[in-house]
């Protein structure tokens, strides 16, 4: 059963991290978007503000000085009540205000100790030669400060000029307390979408969830059935999809069952039809007996009861091949029952000897196991003993020697099947075992012994494998003794 996704690496996580992502990301763009843009029209507010204040004051204040000039009003007098008029507009709180002459000399100021000073800064002379109002920022007293100034002129004659400062500090503190209430309101957002999204993630994950554990339920052995879904959004189809791969699977698992089964069958088939001439042979011998005795007694009567127990006892060697033939050709599962490890040995030899009756090598046993109990299908294990014997004998292609040897090692019983053929290529050594695949000629092998012989054993507990060897190939198969119920 497959682990669970980790709430780290969960599609929920990823999805809400994505979404979060984006939420962020707009919530800073719109953000930025917004403050620059309040900031830029608190700016202009303040601009055109202070732009209105000094062009509506210059009038009064030209007037102020041509009066002078003409000696109507006394000098100053009226110049210090507009730059008081100035200081006094709570709107835009000036932190100065001053009127100079067109050599820049202060006739009023904000501060009466400055009057009378000669100002000959960059910004003044822009401002006495400028035809319209000049905006500029600068640092005064240690704070930024807008500074507006618009020429006193009229008609291109020139009387001097008016400056004011407008503190820059309240625009700052409005600025500050947008961009604090932006990062409240995008907080507040991001952390509602965060709930939002939790549940979209939540409700987009269970079905899936649900739709996994249903697959967990599906094993290789048995295809369980699941039933369609009603949603009709994509998750719906993926379910019904699912459903409709299972039952193709599952028909496609029946026919593949059905066709392993025709080729295992017809593999048993092969190799018993590979032993009728052995057995002809084995049964000719018997069957030559009893003809002689039959034609004793047919002359001599009275000879029956010499001759009857020899006919018994060939009959029943007769019978005894004809079952092992039998057993051979059988299909079914495997049926473990006691089978001394001794008969098994001989039986297996005494096949495997009829099997290559016709063929001119030589097989030997050596049998060094002690005699004990296994918990086998015997005809199953005669089976794969006769696969390895007829493969070896095909391999020496005519002579050669072939060695079936049985021992007890590691709490296995052990069943060896050397020859001295050319032996398998290392190449060819990890696909030996794979169904249909064969190094006979067509028409010589159908390449499923070997399979058929590895899954007999697997379902006995054991293992079949081929041995390192110098000269020839080498086959070993264990049988366990102590797992008995081993599947």
């Amino acid at each position: 059963m497959s682990s669970p996704v980790s709430p780290v690496y969960s599609l929920r996580t990823k999805f809400m991290l994505f979404a979060c992502g984006l939420v962020i990301l707009f919530s800073i763009s719109w953000g930025s978007w917004t403050w620059f843009h309040e900031r830029q029209m608190l700016q202009n507010r303040l601009e055109d503000a202070g732009t209105v204040l000094v062009s509506s004051m210059a009038i009064p204040i030209i007037n102020a000085l041509v009066y002078e000039e003409l000696g109507l009003v006394a000098e100053g007098g009226l110049l210090d009540n507009f730059v008081i008029d100035i200081m006094e507009n709570r709107q835009l709180t000036p932190v100065y205000a001053v009127v100079t002459d067109s050599g820049g000399k202060i006739l009023a100021h904000s501060q009466l100790n400055r009057f009378g000073e000669i100002l000959t800064d960059d910004l003044t002379r822009n401002v006495l030669s400028a035809s319209s109002v000049v905006l500029q920022r600068q640092q005064w007293q240690e704070q930024l400060i807008l500074d507006v100034g618009s020429p006193l002129a009229i008609h291109g004659k020139r009387w001097g000029s008016l400056r004011v400062g407008l503190p820059l500090a309240p625009l700052e503190t409005q600025l500050q307390a947008l961009a604090w209430r932006i990062f409240s309101f995008s907080s507040l957002f991001a952390f509602c979408a965060l709930g939002i999204f939790f549940i979209a993630g939540t409700q987009l994950v269970q079905p899936l969830r649900k739709l996994a554990g249903v697959m967990e339920q599906v094993d290789g052995d048995q295809l369980t059935k699941i039933t369609a879904s009603d949603r009709r959004d994509e998750l719906g189809l993926l379910h019904n999809s699912f459903s409709r791969m299972l039952k193709r699977l599952r028909k496609s698992e029946k026919e593949r069952d059905k066709s392993v089964q025709q080729l295992l069958e017809n593999e048993r088939l092969v190799t018993a039809g590979r032993i009728v001439s052995g057995v002809a042979h084995e049964i000719n011998n018997p069957l030559a007996g009893i003809h002689t005795a039959l034609f004793t007694i047919a002359k001599k009567p009275e000879s029956l009861d010499r001759y009857l127990p020899y006919i018994q006892n060939e009959v029943e060697r007769i019978s005894g091949i004809v079952t092992q033939l039998l057993d051979l050709s059988r299909s079914g599962e495997v049926v473990k029952t006691p089978t001394d490890s001794r008969a098994l040995t001989e039986e297996s030899l005494r096949i495997c000897q009829m099997a290559v009756k016709d063929k001119q090598v030589d097989l030997h046993l050596s049998d060094s196991a002690p005699q004990t109990t296994l918990a086998c299908d015997a005809r199953k294990i005669q089976q794969v003993i006769l696969n390895l014997v007829i493969n070896a004998a095909d391999a020496l292609d005519g002579t050669g020697e072939i060695r079936l040897t049985s021992a007890l090692e590691g709490g296995d019983f052990c069943y060896r099947v050397a020859d001295t053929g050319p032996g398998v290529p290392g190449h060819l050594k990890e696909q030996i075992f794979t169904p249909f695949f064969t190094t006979k000629a067509a028409g010589k092998g159908t390449g499923i012994g070997l399979a058929f012989s590895l899954n007999t054993i697997e379902k006995h507990g054991g293992s079949l494998r081929l041995l390192d060897s110098e000269k020839g190939a080498c086959f070993e198969i264990r049988l366990p003794l102590n797992r008995q119920d081993s599947k």
